[in-house]
């Protein structure tokens, strides 16, 4: 199963939970009506049975329990989802995560920082925001709605005590689920359950405040109402286990399995699992919300109860014999802590060689295999890709002020008048410092290989994250000046733009939508029409390529826009309609932009890493293409 049909399934799951949430509510809904229904019969003294429901309570109010038990849920669930409205932050800063990104204050910090953001080159997504959780149990987790917006957890016992490939297997493991999809649904689960579980908070205030006065019958009755509530709440808190077993358990060991395919190490993620079992803390988190998120961990994060039987996470016994048969069943005696490292990392890999072109077929095997499927070799090249910045760059990349000298650079044009122009324009229009550091770093951005300036501008994304919302959008008005500044938007200076604006911005522009009939075909035919434009600097061999592609989509034949035409807001658009497709749509379009760029038989770094862009802003992460050898 590849990443498009997986995105398909996540979207029947999202059914299947729609199902069981449903199902559950109409039990609670019956419980509710039987306790009603009972205290009753007690209050008048006669023998409670089922059957009596009707002369009970009569219909009218059956169905007012039933109304009042759906608007708690649903307003519950609602003030939930709302407090989680910005997707991983929401999860990490409730669990009391502090970020790494801009300011790792350890080496364990910045190796873990490290392989997170290798992880994320060579998934070709986004460099997620990583939160460490001060917390001596060994676990972590992913958060988030999709990979723009992911969060990785990390304890402080999953940093200090693995070593770096048990760390990769666990980073590993958690990149699973974002890619896919498993984050978007684990956020939903926090939100819907929390309306079923308010009914019981909802019994544990009445109780609080009634039980030192209940010496009146109203009082009683209240009392007596607040405890039946406890007792509806257990009840949901049993089916919430429930709903999360059913959806969770499958999943962790698939995202075992990615693991090991990621890093083809599976003695690595095995590890990590069997110090958790020999650790005394374990991966049990003492942190009070630990439960809301429980079925998001990388293990287990609560202590063994009764409600264990409905637990999110499979025995660590049987995750270990399924990573490693050969296991004797013994625990590691103490996880003790990994020798902490001087300075940055050592017995790191020198940047190899880095793609200068690709086949027809390598670009059409990544479309199928390659999104959000990196391979072990994909992992290490991002290693190596990530060892291809210079030091100096990467720190510059974690730093809210400096990362948008790097960004501006990036999206300078390559011809020299034309870039002269655009240094005037943001002497004009940026912060003079922001400028000097552009001066300061520009001979080493310049140096820097095509494919490594995807993921230069993708570590940057976190410290832009920490702009103030004044500074960002001032940030983001210089990057449209820039770009029109000489009337024609080049197709990878759009590119890069997009791919910064998807991760910046994570509520989506609705207006740039549309409900007109074949809005997704006219949207396919003018990315066509910039791909053909950005290969090809003369219109004949454009129009020859724009119409190879159309030819794959058995699109009709459209004369093709001419360069002008291709401008910002119209780019925008489009894209913001294709990535509303469906997912099983999407790859034909990525594989029509494949024969696009081919119809000169080359497909450059460049052009390469245009398809990477694009592909981001469809959520469709692609790993960097090997060299070839």
């Amino acid at each position: 199963m590849n990443f498009f049909e997986y995105q398909d399934r996540a979207r029947r799951n999202s059914g299947l939970l729609i199902a069981l949430f449903s199902l559950a509510v109409v039990l609670l809904i019956g419980l509710t009506t039987l306790i009603a229904a009972a205290a009753v019969a007690y209050s008048r003294g006669q023998f409670f049975s089922p059957l009596d429901i009707e002369q009970l309570l009569g219909w009218q109010t059956v169905g007012s329990i039933a109304l009042t038990i759906t608007i708690i849920v649903g307003l519950g669930s609602l003030y939930k989802l709302h407090q989680l409205d910005t997707g991983g932050i929401a999860v990490a800063e409730s669990l009391g995560g502090r970020k790494l990104n801009i300011a790792p204050q350890s080496p364990a910090e910045q190796r873990a920082l490290n392989v997170v953001e290798e992880m994320a080159i060579a998934s070709g997504t986004p460099v997620p925001d990583v939160y460490l959780i001060e917390d001596q149990a060994i676990n972590a987790f992913a958060a988030g709605y999709k990979p723009s917006d992911a969060v990785i957890g990390l304890t402080r016992g999953c940093i200090e005590r693995l070593n770096r490939d048990e760390l990769q297997g666990v980073v590993a493991h958690e990149f699973s689920h974002i890619l896919n999809g498993d984050t978007r649904l684990n956020i939903r689960i926090v939100g819907w359950l929390n309306g079923i579980l308010i009914i019981g908070l909802l019994g544990h205030w009445l109780v609080r405040g009634i039980y030192p006065n209940r010496n009146n019958r109203g009082r009683a009755v209240l009392f007596g109402l607040g405890v039946a509530l406890i007792g509806v709440g257990y009840t949901g808190t049993l089916l919430g286990n429930l709903i999360k077993s059913a959806v969770s358990r499958q999943r962790e060991f698939l995202a075992d399995a990615s693991a090991v395919q990621f890093t083809r190490n599976n003695s690595g993620i095995a590890g990590a699992l069997k110090k958790i079992g020999g650790s005394s803390a374990g991966s049990n988190l003492s942190n009070g919300r630990a439960a809301e998120f429980s079925h998001m961990f990388f293990a287990s994060g609560l202590k063994r109860s009764i409600f264990n039987l409905f637990s999110t996470h499979p025995p660590l016994t049987e995750r270990i014999l399924r990573l490693d048969p050969t296991w004797n069943g013994q625990y590691p005696s103490g996880a003790s802590p990994t020798p902490q490292l001087q300075g940055r990392e050592s017995n790191r890999p020198q940047a190899a060689g880095i793609a200068g072109t690709a086949s027809f077929q390598m670009a059409l095997d990544a479309v199928d295999n390659s999104i959000a499927n990196p391979s072990e070799q994909q992992v290490q090249y991002g290693r190596q890709l990530l060892q291809s910045i210079p030091v100096s760059l990467q720190q510059a990349a974690h730093d809210p002020f400096i990362a948008r000298a790097l960004v501006y650079h990036l999206l300078l044009h390559n011809q020299a008048p034309k870039q002269r122009a655009q240094m005037a324009l943001l002497k004009k229009i940026a912060h003079p410092a922001v400028v000097r550091e552009m001066d300061k770093l520009a001979p080493q951005i310049k140096a820097l290989p095509d494919d490594a300036r995807l993921p230069l501008l993708d570590l940057c994304i976190p410290a832009l994250k920490a702009l103030v919302p004044q500074q960002y959008q001032i940030f983001k008005r210089n990057l449209i000046k820039l770009l029109r500044s000489d009337e024609i938007i080049e197709t990878w200076e759009w590119a890069l733009y997009r791919v910064l604006m998807h991760a910046l911005e994570q509520t989506p522009d609705r207006q740039r939508l549309s409900n007109k009939k074949g809005a997704s075909k006219d949207a396919s035919r003018f990315l066509l029409a910039a791909i053909a434009h950005a290969g090809n600097n003369q219109y004949l061999p454009a129009k020859r390529a724009y119409e190879q592609g159309l030819k794959f989509l058995s699109l009709d034949v459209t004369p093709l826009p001419s360069r002008k035409d291709i401008g910002l807001q119209h780019l925008d658009k489009a894209i913001a309609i294709a990535g509303q497709m469906k997912p099983l749509e999407k790859p034909a379009l990525l594989k029509a932009m494949v024969h696009t760029l081919n119809h000169n038989g080359v497909i450059k770094a460049e052009e390469i890493e245009l398809l990477r862009a694009v592909a981001d802003s469809l959520d469709c992460p692609m790993p960097p293409l090997l060299p070839v050898k």
